[in-house]
């Protein structure tokens, strides 16, 4: 009996990496999206307005390859589609040559940022810290019962990045970035 429940335990997926609670509170944001899920894509589209006193950085533009959302598993069934910062693995089983990056748009007071986004179905898992990190490949949840989509929304004074010509800057994928963000999240779409 004991043997029986052993495998079982070894023949799960390794879950996804916890991400910390954010510090303070979150910025006073107006905040709509939706996903529409549809014959094989979910469409979703987001607008961020900043009520907040002071600049933010929505994390909105992923690097070349990794799509256009990152996409990873949560509990009972659903999975979050995103724009945001990691926080890096906890991890002795991987080391990481460099720390992945990707880009965010500074939201002035009163501005706002927005997009439409077509995301393939079936859904695979996308991270910028890959699918294994050193206890195998991590799964999406099977099945994916419902989808929400997440913005990441940082302070701007969080990211020591100088704004590029396109108004964008650099945010790393680290703890220290993922533990001043805050996400902003649509309601569940069931498939």
């Amino acid at each position: 009996m004991l043997a029986v429940l052993a495998c079982a335990a070894c023949s799960s997926s390794p879950a996804e990496p916890p991400d910390p609670t954010p510090a303070g509170a979150p910025p006073v944001v107006a905040f709509t999206a939706t996903v529409t899920p549809g014959a094989g894509a979910l469409a979703i589209t987001y607008k961020l307005i900043n009520q907040s006193p002071g600049n933010l950085v929505a994390v909105d533009r992923l690097p070349a390859g990794s799509g256009a959302v990152y996409v990873t598993g949560k509990e009972n069934g659903r999975v979050e589609v995103s724009r945001r910062v990691f926080p890096r693995p906890d991890t002795d089983k991987v080391s990481w040559a460099t720390t992945p990056s990707a880009a965010g748009t500074v939201v002035a007071p009163g501005e706002s940022v927005g997009a439409s986004i077509t995301v393939a179905l079936p859904l695979a898992r996308v991270s910028p810290y890959g699918n294994d990190l050193g206890d195998g490949e991590i799964k999406l949840p099977d099945p994916v019962e419902e989808v929400v989509f997440c913005l990441g929304v940082v302070p701007r004074a969080a990211v020591p990045a100088a704004p590029g010509a396109d108004g964008s800057v650099v945010v790393v994928h680290d703890s220290r970035l993922a533990g001043v963000q805050h996400l902003f999240c649509s309601g569940p779409a069931h498939l």
